[in-house]
Formats: C-alpha cells, structure tokens, sequence
C-alpha cells in the first residue's frame, strides 16, 4: 500500500475516534435538556410566612364547636408555604405564582436559581383561578420565561415541568398532555375548570412552576394533584395566566365577562325534547337586551353546544371557559336552533357594574354595605377586611338561613372582600354556577352559607 494511503487512512481512523465523544455528548442534548438550561433559571423557590387562626377545641360536633367559639379566642400560629414561581418580566422583577401559596402570607421570600433570596410584594391575586403576581427589586434585568399558547396543545404532546417539591429545588419531570379542559373540585361546590391533564410527576412544592413545551415555551402553571392518585397533576393554561395577570397589574382584579345570558343545565329530557343524542350543552333562559348575544340575535330557548369550537359540557363549564375570556375578545358560538345548528360571533363586554346590586338582590336576597369602624369593632375585625349585610329581602334565601343586617361577608367563594364593589365583582364571576358560598361572620363565629340556584 502506498505511503501517502496509509497515511491518509490513518488520519481518517483518528478522526473517527475522535468525533465518537463529540458526537455521543451531542445526542445527550436533548429537547428535555435545552429546555431545562434556557428556562431553569427562570424558575423561583418562594416561602410565605404569616400567621392563622386556628379553634383551640374541634369536636366534630357543629353545635359543640359553635359553643366553644363563643366563650374561647381562637388561637394563633406561624405557617410557613412552599411553593414555586417563574420570572414572567426580568425588566420588572414580575413572577407568577399560585394564589394558595401566598394565600395569608405576611412575609414572602423569593429565591432564585443563583440562590439570591429577595423580599417580594403580591402586585396581585385571584384565588378563583388561584393565580397571584409577585414583584421583586433586584439590581439588573432577571432571566424570564416566554409564555406560549395553550390554545394549540395537542393530546399526547411532550411536556416538562420545573419545581420545587418537597423543598427540593428545580427538580425536573416530564410527561404528556394527558387530557385538556379537566373540571377539578377544590371545595363542596367549587371547581377549578379548564385545566391542563398531564401525567408529570407534581407533588407538593410544585405549585406555581411552569409547564413548558419541548420549545421551552410556558403552555400552563402547575396547581393541582389528587391526592389518591398516581401520575394525575394539573396545570392552568397559560392563555388563562395572560387574562388573569393583565388584569390584576391594570385593574387590581379579574373583570368579569359578559355575554348577557342566563343559562340552565340540560337533562335527559331537554335533550331529548331537542333532538340530542346526549346531555351536553346549555339551554338559553333569556338575553340580556343590551348584551351581546341579544344583539347578535341569541334568544330564549337556543341550545348552546360549543364556544370557541369546543363542545360545553354544562352551565358550570361554561363559567370556566367564560372566566378565560377578556372583554372586547371575539368569541364563537355553535347553537341549536329549531333543529338546525349555526354559528353565532360576537365581542365579549365587561359584566355592567350597574347590573351588581340588582344580582345580589335576586340571587341573594341582600344588598351589601361598606363596614365602618363601629361595626369592625364589635365583630373584632380590622377595618376594611370585610363588607356588612345593609337589607335583608323578606323571605329571601339569605333571611331563611337566618343572616341578619350587620352580619360581615368575609369571603366570595374563595375571594376575600374588602369593599361592596369587589363583592359585586366576585358575584358577577360565580353568577352562572349552581352554587355560590359566603363566608359570613357574627360575633366571633363565622359559617360558610352556600346558596343554590
């Protein structure tokens, strides 16, 4: 063989030899790796501190319980909640998180991929979406996520979540899109709808990290587990997180959206009565004649079947995807009407603030007043952490649970309400669900009161 080959040939073999490792250590590089270096240090640990009040006696016994309440202070302990956060902002320090892990927190403790720890301040929260924003003020620009679109998720595509479970800092899991538009129960007669299904490992700790696509695109923020379950987690959309966190640095809260519809739970027979194989859809009670859908021609009796091309399920899943739409969005109806189906368009408004006294009235059978300092002292209450019953309606739900003028609201759902327009505006976010839950206070005993439809 001649020289120069031999020569040739050999530096070809070493060559090889040498792009083996390259190569090897390239393939190791995958999407799950590059997602995890782009967003990781956008990730957050947070640790809330604050104080509770806790009964010093549970018996079980409502009657005992209600008796103890009365004759001894609750008591106070410390609590501490961990949970995650991403950087939505580097310019502005801006993290979202969930509201359950700041919920009560008076000291809030936000530390970073490079273990920096800063005070933070909540800009805002909604625990009915159980979302909350965070800010804090470093010195310099933050490594931040890119939110992606949770409208384009498919079933069975790739998913990473980030977190800190168990304490246990940017643990990484993954899993797929196991299912969308899940209904979670958080409470008797609460849900939280419209969720992301996957079957990423999210334990403890996990809440309030993000959900990212194999881009490293943020598509939901880790929330829910069942807790007697194996593989099944929950995410919000992040298309929801969008909604939620401009409203809460615009507004301070969620605006409530309005179709101008009231809607009623189809049944068997109703379906039946309309020529539908199942019970899934809403049925039309009455529009509104200034809203929306009266003015794009929607009117009693019309079957609702989808929005935005996916199919309702109930009255209950309706509030949850109506929740997820801003005012001023285009929204698209499929309806039933005298047996054909056609789509309606139209652009969500603002729920009428001038409509909030009159669904207090009705669905209540109340009309609720600001507390003065009188009334917070005679309850033990700090001034401006709850609104007082002004009316009582004869005969109204409200009087046949036995509430009387004076008795604090201390909550909507899950909502704490500090002024009578905030309760206006919690309401008008649960009007369409079967139940809406008070948290009322006299004295010093306060009852959860659930009202039905």
């Amino acid at each position: 063989m001649p020289r120069k080959l031999t020569i040739s040939l050999l530096a070809l073999f070493s060559f090889l030899l040498l792009m083996v490792p390259v190569q090897a250590q390239t393939s190791r590089h995958s999407p799950v790796v590059q997602v995890v270096r782009a967003a990781g240090p956008a990730v957050v640990n947070i640790s809330s501190t604050g104080r509770v009040r806790v009964n010093p006696f549970r018996s079980g016994d409502e009657m005992l319980d209600r008796f103890f309440r009365e004759f001894f202070q609750p008591m106070e302990r410390e609590q501490t909640n961990l949970g995650s956060g991403v950087i939505i902002d580097g310019k502005r320090g801006l993290i979202v998180t969930n509201s359950h892990v700041v919920s009560g927190g008076s000291e809030i403790k936000v530390q970073l991929s490079d273990r920096r720890v800063f005070s933070a301040k909540v800009v805002g929260a909604d625990p009915s979406s159980d979302l909350a924003v965070l800010q804090i003020t470093p010195k310099g620009p933050l490594p931040q996520v890119k939110l992606g679109d949770s409208g384009k998720l498919m079933i069975g595509e790739s998913l990473i979540a980030i977190g800190n479970p168990f304490g246990l800092t940017h643990t990484v899991t993954t899993g797929v899109v196991s299912a969308l538009n899940r209904r979670v129960p958080t409470g008797p007669g609460e849900w939280l709808g419209g969720l992301i299904q996957t079957d990423a490992s999210i334990n403890p700790g996990n809440s309030g990290g993000p959900l990212l696509n194999v881009e490293g695109e943020v598509v939901g923020i880790n929330t829910a587990i069942f807790q007697r379950a194996q593989g099944i987690g929950f995410a919000i959309p992040v298309n929801r997180l969008k909604r939620v966190v401009e409203d809460l640095l615009n507004h301070g809260r969620v605006i409530p959206t309005w179709l101008g519809l009231e809607l009623q739970d189809l049944n068997p027979r109703l379906a039946d009565h309309f020529g539908l194989s199942g019970a899934s859809g809403v049925l039309v009670l009455s529009a509104h004649p200034q809203g929306p859908a009266a003015k794009a021609g929607m009117k009693r009796g019309l079957v609702i079947l989808s929005l935005g091309g996916l199919p309702l399920e109930d009255v209950g899943d309706y509030q949850s995807r109506l929740d997820a739409i801003a005012p001023g969005d285009s929204v698209l109806l499929l309806v039933l009407n005298q047996g054909r189906r056609r789509q309606v368009s139209l652009r969500a408004q603002s729920f009428p603030e001038e409509l909030g006294p009159k669904l207090a009235w009705q669905r209540l059978g109340l009309t609720p007043a600001e507390m003065d300092a009188e009334t917070a002292r005679q309850h033990r209450v700090r001034p401006g952490s709850a609104i007082k019953i002004g009316k009582l309606r004869p005969g109204s739900k409200a009087a046949r649970m036995g509430l009387q003028p004076g008795d604090l609201i201390r909550r909507v759902g899950k909502e704490p309400v500090s002024d009578v327009a905030g309760f206006y505006t919690q309401l008008a976010r649960w009007r369409h669900l079967p139940q809406v839950s008070l948290l009322m206070q006299r004295g010093n005993s306060s009852k959860v009161f659930r009202f039905q439809r």
